[in-house]
């Protein structure tokens, strides 16, 4: 996933790619310090060779066809296969241990390879530009190359040993317990590969820590020689921080306390009374308008809203002979700046769901939702009025989830920087939607909330556009959502 979450240099997100919280799975750190170029050039790479190995191979078998019209029909061949292999997780964002290969990921590969075939072949064909339209049989080969690609490169992976190179570390700390805690805390990220601990001069006991050799401070020059890349910093004094890390500037190690280094790789900001003032002069900072961000939104929203209008009165008359009611569901939200606004969704519940109880939050198996509301969520339909919303500019199609007042007044009391999430329009989806499960209480919202500010302080086209890709696999997958 991307250096998950996203560690950005300067504005961009930087580490991706772990599980979201309460998880065990450990998490790659192949590309922690790129990220989002490593996935804009893993993504464009990839296509090139798919494009490339598209051309010769049709060479080998047809010498005669030749041709920019017959490269181009190629094209959608590579985005086809591409498409595929990011469904299955292959390539793309997530830097995540792969999930087993199950025959949906191929049926979801297979499916996507399918939808992208068909929308070249209808765009090229009703707009007159039928040397371009793809071959028939591009259209039969693509779905079978797309699953077959997905099976190879998931083969080739296990039969390598492991889906991704460990990033090589060395720890310093100012003793030997804060390594030990250290240690323990960098354990889920997996593909962290710590060689060597320092601890400073004046720590006389060098016997091993867990396997892994023990040096004098004094020593740093010697641990970059053997090939470190990343430097982590577990707790010290001043002093000691000092000392050792004035160096390393000079010998080119990358430098990361374990707090930030954690929760980079999980995606989110770390919040404790410590860090708001500097979250907080950097939130002012980075939660500005992005006119570029506004266009996209209704640029994609429009596209959509033409699309799925379509299915709209087949939901409709789902919602309706389901139970009593209205289609829609309008309901007070806080937007903008803290501004209210009425969000738009189709009804998934009953109309006295909050008669006697008042403002509560969804849980599992929640009885006031109705069983056509239950398949809406599940699906993410209930969510297609909010592309008027969208238009309108009260959303954009990624950003925080936008609360009802009752919860935001509530929350901005209890929790640190919660009303920040207001510095940017809500969203669709967002990051904390795509890296945590559904929020049903206060702790739930904290967690999520630390996702909120890592999007804000990392915000940027090519995360927007990451969370977008993400969603839709959530979608494909039925992941999360109640």
């Amino acid at each position: 996933m991307a250096t998950t979450a996203a560690a950005k240099s300067g504005n961009l997100p930087r580490p991706l790619g772990a599980p979201a919280s309460g998880s065990t799975a450990p998490t790659r750190i192949g590309v922690l310090w790129d990220y989002p170029f490593s996935l804009v050039r893993r993504l464009a790479l990839s296509f090139v060779a798919l494009l490339a190995l598209g051309a010769f191979g049709l060479w080998l078998l047809s010498p005669g066809v030749s041709g920019v019209a017959t490269v181009i029909q190629l094209v959608p061949v590579a985005l086809a296969i591409l498409s595929s292999l990011y469904i299955a997780e292959l390539v793309g964002i997530t830097e995540r241990p792969l999930p087993r290969l199950k025959p949906e990921a191929l049926f979801a590969a297979i499916g996507i390879s399918c939808i992208v075939m068909s929308a070249f072949y209808f765009v090229t064909y009703y707009t007159g530009m039928k040397e371009h339209t793809p071959r028939p049989e591009f259209l039969c080969l693509a779905p079978a190359l797309a699953a077959l690609f997905v099976f190879l490169q998931r083969r080739w992976i296990e039969l390598r040993g492991g889906d991704g190179m460990a990033m090589t570390a060395a720890l310093f700390a100012g003793s030997r317990e804060a390594a030990a805690q250290a240690l323990d805390d960098m354990a889920p990220l997996g593909g962290l590969d710590v060689r060597t601990i320092l601890l400073p001069d004046s720590i006389t006991n060098r016997e091993p820590l867990r396997d892994r050799e023990i040096v004098p401070a004094s020593h740093l020059e010697r641990v970059r020689s053997e090939g470190v890349r990343l430097f982590v910093v577990g707790a010290a004094t001043e002093d000691q921080l000092r000392t050792i890390l004035s160096p390393c500037a000079g010998v080119g190690l990358l430098v990361e306390p374990v707090a930030d280094l954690v929760a980079k790789c999980e995606g989110k900001a770390v919040l404790d009374s410590g860090n708001d003032l500097r979250l907080l002069a950097r939130l002012t900072t980075q939660a500005k308008p992005y006119a570029m961000q506004r266009a996209t939104d209704i640029t994609i929203a429009a596209i959509a809203l033409m699309f799925t209008l379509p299915i709209w009165p087949i939901v409709a008359a789902l919602v309706k002979l389901s139970s009593r009611g209205p289609i829609f569901f309008r309901q007070e939200r806080v937007g903008l700046w803290g501004r209210s606004f009425q969000i738009l969704k189709f009804r998934t519940m009953r109309v006295d769901a909050e008669d006697d109880s008042g403002p509560v939050w969804s849980q599992p198996g929640d009885p006031r939702v109705t069983k056509i509301g239950r398949l809406l969520r599940t699906t993410r339909l209930d969510e297609l009025p909010q592309l008027l919303n969208v238009i309108k500019g009260d959303m954009s199609l990624v950003g925080p989830r936008p609360e009802r007042p009752y919860f935001v007044k509530t929350l901005s009391e209890r929790v640190q920087l919660y009303a920040a999430r207001n510095s940017v329009r809500p969203g669709v989806t967002g990051w904390a939607q795509i890296r945590y499960p559904y929020g049903a209480n206060e702790d739930d919202s904290r967690a999520k909330l630390a996702y909120d500010i890592f999007y804000i302080l990392n915000r940027s086209m090519t995360f927007y556009f990451a969370v977008l890709l993400e969603t839709a696999k959530v979608i494909i997958f039925g992941r999360g959502g109640r």
